[in-house]
Parts: C-alpha cells; structure tokens; sequence
C-alpha cells in the first residue's frame, strides 16, 4: 500500500511530467515554425539552382548567390537534421509521460480497490469487536448465574441436612 507521502510525490512528479510535456509542446510548436520556414528557404534553394542552369550569362553573379544560398541550405539542413532529433525526443518524452499516466491510473485503481478493502475489514471488525463486547456480557451473565447456583446448591444442601 502506498503512504500519502508516496501518492503525494507521485501526483508531484506527474504535476511536474505535465508541465514539461506542456514547455516541449511550446518548443515542439515553435520547432515545427521554423522547420517549415527552413522547407521554405531551401525549396527557394532549389529554385535558383534551376535558374543558374538558365541564365550562363548571369553566371559568375549566380555562383556568387549560389554559394551564399548553398551555407543557408547546409545550415539549414544541420538546423533540420537538430529539429528532427528534437521532435523524436520530444515524442519518447511524451511516450514516457502517456506510460507513467497509464501507472499512475494504474496505481489510483489499485489504491481505490485497498480503501475499499479496509473499509470492509474495518466494517468486520467493528462487528466482531461488538460481537466481542456481547460474548464478554453473556461470559459475565453464565458465571454470575453459575455463582448463584452454587449458592443455591449450598443452601439446598444445607436446608437438606437440617432437616435430616
């Protein structure tokens, strides 16, 4: 059976699973922005890419622009490749949070079903302690009753031999 200093650390370290689940759900959502506009700055990568193909004129101001775009792309691609990491993190973290729920909900049961059960027991007991409390009554009536009967006897016993 858990203590209440148990349960209360159990409800405080889920309080606290919930409010990191919250935070990486923020960070999760501003990851999921800048990801998209990360998608963004490298489909305009590709873009220029096919337009240097275009213009060979053009060619030595394009590789200039091209090189630029190509560390975005490279810082991009890193950026995602850490953001990816991030968000399978954040999905083992919420794994672990949706497993640690299910015991939790798990252990509320099972300390539900103990209260239940003691207050059963607790039920029984005050009926057998009442139970008791009769029998120690009906001890106290069968050996006052045999007290007086052994007076009785006595002074039967006694009248019958005075008057032998």
């Amino acid at each position: 059976m858990l203590s209440q200093q148990q349960i209360q650390q159990i409800i405080s370290e889920n309080e606290a699973l919930q409010a990191q689940v919250k935070e990486l759900e923020e960070i999760l959502s501003l990851r999921e922005e800048e990801l998209e506009l990360l998608r963004e700055q490298a489909a305009g990568a590709a873009a220029l890419r096919s337009q240097l193909d275009l213009r060979l004129e053009e060619m030595a101001f394009m590789q200039n622009q091209l090189g630029k775009q190509q560390r975005k792309t490279a810082g991009a691609e890193s950026r995602e490749m850490e953001l990816q990491q991030e968000l399978v993190d954040s999905v083992q973290l919420l794994h672990q949070y949706t497993n640690l729920k299910q015991q939790y909900l798990y252990t509320s049961t099972q300390l539900e079903d103990l209260q239940e059960e003691l207050a059963t027991l607790k039920r029984k007991n005050n009926m057998l302690q009442g139970i008791a409390v009769q029998v120690g009554e009906l001890e106290s009536k069968v050996e006052n009753l045999s007290f007086e009967r052994d007076i009785l006897l006595e002074k039967l016993t006694a009248f019958e031999n005075i008057q032998e």
